[in-house]
């Protein structure tokens, strides 16, 4: 299902520019405690970045907001030959009055991650579902999961590849064919 985002997107045009841009920065944002940016540093981690909230074109109800990361592939996959990182984008829903999470329509969170990675880079996300949702002092409630979640493996080269074999515990789909499905 294709859902246009355009109308929204235009309106975040610098937000999202500048999502990108830290998103894909060497540096820890300059807020960060000096302490920590030095452990992420040495850790091949990033900071999180965030962006939106931004209204929802599938419920009027919501606001979205994405963050992304990029690590080490050895880090994330628990296997120190991997060379290159992932990108890892989730994206959520609140009620805007509200404030109560709820769920992301699929299509619509894969047109925002199709907007933030570009149309080179699109074909070569995957997709791994809704994986969190509720929890109510860390223990998982009976909720459904609303949080849904995006990887693109690069080489140290910044170039896509295709998914590694992986413990991740989750079933990875290209976002091109989820979206057919």
């Amino acid at each position: 299902m294709y859902v246009d985002i355009r109308s929204v997107l235009r309106k975040h045009e610098e937000e999202l520019r500048c999502f990108r841009q830290n998103l894909f920065s060497a540096d820890p944002p300059s807020e960060l405690p000096a302490a920590m940016s030095r452990h992420i540093r040495t850790t091949g981690l990033t900071a999180p970045t965030g962006f939106g909230p931004v209204r929802s074109v599938t419920d009027r109800h919501a606001v979205l907001t994405v963050l992304g990361d990029i690590s080490d592939q050895a880090v994330l996959l628990e296997r120190p030959d991997r060379d290159g990182s992932v990108l890892t984008l989730s994206v959520a829903a609140r009620h805007k009055q509200l404030g109560t999470r709820q769920a992301v329509d699929p299509a619509e969170a894969g047109a925002w991650v199709k907007a933030i990675v570009g149309s080179a880079w699109a074909p070569h996300v995957y997709t791994a579902g809704a994986l969190s949702g509720f929890a109510s002092a860390g223990v998982r409630t009976s909720h459904p999961l609303t949080t849904r979640y995006f990887y693109l493996f690069l080489s140290r080269d910044g170039v896509p590849h295709a998914e590694p074999e992986h413990q991740l515990g989750v079933e990875l789909s290209l976002l091109g064919e989820a979206d057919a499905a």
